[in-house]
């Protein structure tokens, strides 16, 4: 009976251990699959510079060990869900060729934080026009699209000079809209009076940059824009408009 009870002893004692062991073996194993378990991560596929639109081209996956992830960095977990999450996005600081991408890191671009650069479409260049009628600024806001008409003065064929207003530019995205204090005047009684302009930045292709800045010129500032409805993209022949033709003669 007393070899009996040991060996019941024993052969518990033996269970006990076994399932001990299978225990310590089964949790080193997570913590094993914990450190080095592999995921899917967002890079950077080269060098990418503070304040920059993240693209496609400037991005990549890569496996990496769950021990090596850093905080914040975006796991993909959809293939098809790859850029989703940074579309839009600009870069705070830096980050090196086959650095994680960090949702620290990424920021909504605007022209104070930003700079304008972020925000242009491809192929345009940023321009500021300056305006002196503040009343227009309470019309436009950074996405909405403007003509802009330029006031010249035109020689006649009998070498009379009259005025002409044309349309210069159509459908153009304005990306800021800011105010600027220009410098002070002085009036009639010597006291010293500021005013404020309007600064619009346009995005704008090279030849039009050109053709605005001439009509800067040529109109000594004589500039004007109007607001375009949400979708109207049509562009048309405007033969522009002189005092005869705007008394009907």
């Amino acid at each position: 009976m007393l070899q009996n009870q040991k060996l019941f002893q024993l052969v518990m004692s033996g269970i006990m251990a076994l399932l001990f062991v299978n225990f310590y073996l089964k949790n080193k194993e997570l913590s094993l699959q914990n450190s080095y378990g592999m995921v899917s991560v967002l890079t950077a596929a080269q060098d990418i510079a503070p304040h920059t639109l993240l693209t496609p081209n400037l991005l990549n996956t890569k496996q990496v060990p769950l021990k090596f992830l850093e905080p914040g960095a975006i796991m993909i977990k959809v293939p098809e869900q790859i850029y989703s999450r940074v579309q839009g996005k600009v870069t705070v600081t830096g980050v090196p060729s086959g650095g994680q991408i960090l949702q620290a890191n990424l920021s909504d671009p605007s022209i104070k934080d930003t700079g304008v650069a972020p925000l242009l479409p491809p192929g345009k260049r940023g321009y500021l026009l300056r305006l002196g009628n503040m009343d227009v600024a309470e019309l436009i806001l950074p996405g909405n699209h403007i003509d802009v008409m330029a006031t010249f003065t035109v020689r006649q064929k009998d070498s009379s000079a009259s005025r002409a207003t044309y349309t210069i530019l159509q459908n153009i995205l304005v990306v800021g809209v800011g105010k600027e204090l220009k410098k002070s005047n002085q009036d009639v009684t010597g006291k010293k009076e500021g005013s404020e302009g309007l600064i619009l930045t346009l995005a704008l292709e090279s030849e039009e940059a050109e053709r605005l800045s001439l009509a800067q010129a040529e109109s000594q500032g004589e500039i004007t824009v109007v607001v375009r409805p949400h979708g109207d993209e049509s562009i048309k022949a405007l033969p522009g408009v002189t005092p005869s033709g705007l008394l009907g003669h």
